[in-house]
């Protein structure tokens, strides 16, 4: 499917601004989509049919694709097309579109620029074994971590675990995309064998790891931009306010926040392993020892990246203006405090922490102070938020039965 829209400010001929085109929009897409077309900038999404309800946006124009990793033959077509007409500069905003962009780099016009390359950069990060071994090198502190890719390996380290622990498949998409789950929080022997058994019988990779004690606040975030060049032209900070799921998920709500720390071991991580783009990186400060560890990297756009708008460093057009190639004067100074907050998920968390007594009413109600985006929902663009609204709307209930079938299947149990 394709949809074509105008841009709210289309761009004027002379201004020979390249069209962007977006791989697996998510939230953060959004908000540099309706960014840069105030700015004149034509923004193209290639989407998943989960987020389609982007294409309502009247800052872009899309088609609807299937996963890369799928049909990667229908992406390279479809960027070949697009080359030839009117080309532009790619974006991945998903793990497995930064997969594809590095194997087939080589089969993509040369005309359409990417961050991403052949040369291994952003597969390596990608990999969490790999990554803790490059952060080892890098002299950046990690929590401890066992690889296993097979059941005697599993055996093997059963001794050497404590609980509570991390299980992570090496390539989390892919394992989401097979099993359903990534990462995990381990309590007990059983449960490693139960989840990590299901990861390894679907011929995953997996790594063990320490579960760094601290609330999710203790959880600092690093994004940077770093150009060919070895200049940063992006950096701001970041920590969670909540995230799902609750134990060790995804931030649902997040505010900027000054971490120079974890700036300069991401820096430092990234010149190791000279890495070109968009990273984010995320670090855990320890509850006991006050010590910052490493947790993973991201090397897409991220889903909260509203917040580099939100926070006043922006974001969206330095991003964009980087892998272009324009001129940037200096960054504007990152204001601490501001907050971005991605409905789907936090409605989520919200809802169980209120069932399980872990918050209020009236503490949630406070935590919206300082919000300034809220991803796919906008006053100023409201289609998107509205599909996506109507289509949750709808979904819920199907859940909802497919949970109480689910149950009434189960024997039994005293």
């Amino acid at each position: 499917m394709t949809v074509t829209r105008l841009a709210s400010r289309p761009a004027a001929r002379g201004a020979a601004l390249p069209r962007l085109i977006v791989l697996h929009p998510n939230d953060g897409s959004l908000t540099i989509a309706r960014v840069l077309a105030r700015r004149g900038v034509a923004v193209h999404l290639l989407t998943s049919p989960a987020f389609a309800h982007a294409l309502r946006s009247r800052a872009v124009t899309g088609t609807v694709l299937p996963d890369p990793a799928v049909d990667p033959e229908r992406w390279t077509s479809e960027l070949r097309r697009l080359a030839d007409d009117g080309g532009g500069v790619l974006l991945s905003a998903s793990d497995a579109a930064t997969k594809y962009l590095c194997e087939h780099r080589a089969a993509i016009p040369a005309a359409l620029r990417s961050f991403e390359t052949a040369d291994g950069a952003h597969l390596g990060l990608m990999d969490k074994h790999r990554l803790y071994e490059l952060a080892a090198e890098a002299g950046v502190r990690t929590p401890w971590m066992h690889h296993v890719s097979s059941r005697d390996e599993l055996d093997a380290v059963h001794g050497a675990l404590t609980y509570p622990c991390i299980l992570k498949a090496t390539l989390g998409h892919l394992a989401r995309k097979k099993a359903g789950f990534g990462t995990t929080r381990l309590d007990s022997a059983a449960e490693l064998e139960e989840k990590a058994g299901v990861l390894l019988g679907l011929g995953l990779d997996v790594v063990l790891t320490e579960l760094v004690p601290g609330p999710e606040t203790a959880l600092e975030g690093s994004v940077l931009v770093r150009t060919a060049s070895g200049e940063v032209a992006l950096r701001y900070g970041r920590r969670k306010i909540r995230q799902w799921p609750v134990d060790y998920g995804v931030g649902s709500m997040l505010e900027s926040f000054d971490v120079p720390e974890a700036h300069a071991h991401h820096l430092r991580l990234l010149e190791h392993t000279g890495f070109v783009g968009i990273a984010s990186c995320e670090m855990k400060r320890h509850a006991v020892t006050g010590e910052l560890f490493l947790i993973e990297v991201n090397v897409r756009i991220p889903g909260n990246f509203g917040l580099a708008q939100a926070c006043g460093a922006d974001g969206p057009w330095r991003l964009y203006a980087s892998l272009v190639g324009l001129p940037l004067d200096a960054q504007p100074r990152p204001v601490p405090g501001r907050k971005v907050w991605l409905p789907e998920e936090d409605l989520r968390t919200v809802r169980f922490r209120l069932q399980h007594d872990l918050t209020t009413v009236p503490d949630v109600l406070r935590t919206f102070h300082g919000v300034r985006d809220a991803g796919v929902l906008s006053v100023r663009d409201p289609l998107p938020g509205l599909t996506w609204a109507a289509e949750l709307a709808t979904r819920r209930p199907r859940r909802l039965v497919r949970e109480a079938l689910a149950r009434s299947s189960r024997p039994w149990r005293r």
